[in-house]
């Protein structure tokens, strides 16, 4: 009896040790995954901040397709979040939306304050982009909204310093100054408010903040103010041993220029673009030869000088544009192979449900042989179900006439001669009507028009089709002239009316 007592007290003491392994084993993978995870999506980070967009995607897409396999909500709601950021940053707005969708549907979303912030001014950028300012006001209010419960203080006002800030670009696309002068000085405000040691970077808001007031107050013809601020600006840079001076330069050449000294603005002009080459960053040196071309072009200045900014200008447009059309590529192919994948499991997924549906169909059938009574139900509900299956096929349909659109818009942004093939393809009835207006109509003009169509902008068809904005707006009025349009009725509107 005294050992089968025994024997009973090592069973039960064998189950409790067994029980806190597995426990502490079961945690340790866990916490494994989730270190993992998190060094995954920092690094998706540090290569989105070196501009390495393709390889930050796949990081993060990785780190989604981990996460999912975990079920780990935190890792899906975050790596959602991050692929989103690369393709806003690199012009898929309609994807990145998907994406920041998929990461508001997570748990995790709900619970953490600071993520639903950071979705709603990702979100509030892609409405920004697509000049939708209603809508990314909306969004940055939301932004706004959410910080303020943020509990963590500088957390707190470094979320509102970024929400007021986004408000104002926002405010400044309306050219609604008024609005922007006040957001930036509430943003000034939160700013003076950080405790001195509380980050080494919040210098650069700081910065970025009194440039654009002094940039308002220069609108204002108030060039005394905005000096000061310039000069803060510029003081804060130098205290800190910034070599990031070209925004403030270009600041101080638009000063001059507001005062009538047209040497001094040339010679900050110079400096910034100087700065620029110096930090070895191509987009903003681009920008500066561009400033000084036109610069040299307004005040009738050396035209062999402005004939140098304007080709360096073009050269590294070209060269960034062809830069950012080769990523665009790379990350469209990976996202064409993706959903190639997910088609392929959808087929294999509806094909099993078919087979499934055929044995089902044949169950039924000898049954309602055995149940002749209840035969017109069970034809009524295999015909309902036949329905939804070919209503499965069309969306599947849709889905690739989408892809079509998507390929056709991003032909559009290459400037390809694809771009009318595949125009002709998804919208014959419009070339159809457009030939019956005028037999005559060239492909060039049919590929002007299929721009238009697709809600172009006049900036966006200029940049494309490297010809200046004038160029576009003479075209567009031809246009007008050619088929009698009235000067109140939209050309986009008018073309999908055809």
């Amino acid at each position: 009896m005294t050992i089968l007592i025994k024997f009973d007290l090592i069973e039960k003491c064998t189950i409790k040790i067994l029980c806190t392994f597995f426990f502490f084993f079961f945690s340790f993978t866990y916490a494994q995954v989730d270190i993992r995870i998190q060094n995954m999506l920092e690094l998706s980070i540090k290569q989105f901040s070196e501009h390495k967009y393709v390889a930050s995607l796949k990081t993060a897409d990785q780190t989604l397709q981990l996460s999912k396999k975990k079920s780990y909500s935190k890792g899906i709601t975050v790596a959602n979040i991050y692929i989103a950021k690369v393709l806003q940053e690199t012009g898929f707005y309609k994807n990145a939306l998907e994406y920041l969708e998929n990461a508001e549907n997570e748990p995790y979303y709900s619970e953490n304050i600071t993520t639903q912030i950071e979705t709603h001014r990702l979100r509030g950028q892609v409405y920004g982009k697509l000049g939708l300012n209603d809508l990314a006001m909306r969004e940055f209010s939301k932004q706004l909204k959410l910080s303020d419960g943020v509990k963590d203080p500088l957390t707190q006002k470094r979320c509102m310093s970024w929400a007021h800030e986004n408000i104002a670009a926002s405010f400044s696309q309306m050219n609604r100054h008024e609005s922007v002068f006040k957001h930036l000085m509430i943003q000034k405000d939160i700013l003076k408010s950080y405790p001195k040691n509380s980050s080494n970077d919040v210098f650069y808001d700081v910065v970025s903040n009194y440039i654009a007031i002094g940039n308002e107050y220069l609108f204002r013809k108030e060039t005394f103010t905005a000096r000061k601020y310039i000069d803060s600006a510029m003081s804060i840079l130098s205290e800190n041993h910034s070599p990031y001076l070209h925004e403030a330069l270009k600041a101080y050449g638009d000063l001059e220029d507001a005062s009538g000294n047209t040497k001094g603005a040339i010679k900050y002009y110079r400096k910034a673009l100087q700065n620029a080459i110096y930090l070895q960053n191509r987009e903003e040196e681009k920008v500066n030869y561009k400033v000084l071309a036109d610069y040299f072009s307004k005040n009738n200045l050396d035209d062999k000088e402005e004939s140098i900014f304007l080709k360096r200008y073009q050269e590294l447009n070209d060269s960034l544009q062809s830069e950012n059309d080769g990523i665009s590529e790379l990350i469209l192919n990976n996202f064409i192979k993706k959903k190639d994948v997910e088609l392929k499991s959808h087929k294999a997924t509806y094909l099993k449900g078919i087979a499934l549906f055929l044995i089902l169909v044949t169950v039924i059938i000898l049954f309602l042989s055995w149940k002749n009574r209840k035969k017109k139900i069970r034809i009524l509900q295999i015909e309902d179900a036949l329905i939804e299956k070919e209503n499965q096929v069309q969306n599947l349909i849709q889905r690739g006439n989408n892809n079509k659109l998507n390929e056709l818009i991003e032909l559009g942004r290459r400037n390809d001669p694809q771009l009318i093939v595949l125009f002709k393809e998804l919208y014959p009835d419009i070339i159809s009507k457009l030939q019956d207006k005028d037999s005559t109509i060239k492909n060039s003009e049919l590929t002007f028009l299929a721009m238009i169509f697709l809600n172009f902008s006049t900036k966006d068809i200029s940049e494309y089709t490297h010809v200046t904005i004038r160029a576009v707006q003479i075209r567009k009025n031809r246009i007008r002239k050619k088929y009698n349009i009235e000067s109140d009725i939209d050309l986009s509107i008018w073309i999908q009316n055809l």
